[in-house]
């Protein structure tokens, strides 16, 4: 237990610190714009085929969680200056449900192009995750000692 210890505490702590630094560039210098979706690797078939819940079209991926998809899409959106942009972005779909064709994207103030559909809220509730998780292996560690 204690090797265990050893190398999931730091890993969990780094884990928390860079949640918290995303979250915080997020907050800092990107801002939320409201982005339409163009086109969408998820396909009619895929979505139909995951809704009875074989999902053997899609095949199954380690980034794809229970009654989710990890999906990319090309969004079009504009930003505080009025100037429209296109971007690739991941997000998070349930699995076998039409996504939506307009959702909040997070684009980098210095380089529009660049943007994300993990928003500040993703990551800060990632690093609240992570810090039970550490909380609790280090609980547990401590019981073991004492």
């Amino acid at each position: 237990m204690r090797d265990f210890v050893t190398f999931a505490a730091p890993a969990l702590m780094l884990g928390l610190l860079y949640c918290l630094y995303r979250a915080a560039t997020l907050f800092a210098a990107w801002k939320p714009a409201a982005a339409v979706v163009w086109a969408s690797d998820y396909t009619d078939a895929e979505r139909r085929d995951d809704f009875w819940g074989f999902g053997t079209l899609r095949g199954w991926r380690i980034t794809d969680g229970r009654d989710q998809r990890l999906i990319e899409e090309t969004v079009h959106y504009e930003d505080e200056d009025g100037e429209r942009h296109v971007a690739e972005v991941k997000r998070y779909v349930r699995a076998g449900w039409w996504p939506s064709g307009v959702h909040t994207i997070w684009y980098d103030t210095a380089d529009p192009d660049r943007a994300t559909a993990f928003g500040p809220g993703y990551w800060l509730l990632s690093a609240v995750a992570l810090g039970f998780a550490l909380v609790t292996l280090i609980n547990a560690a401590m019981k073991l000692h004492a």
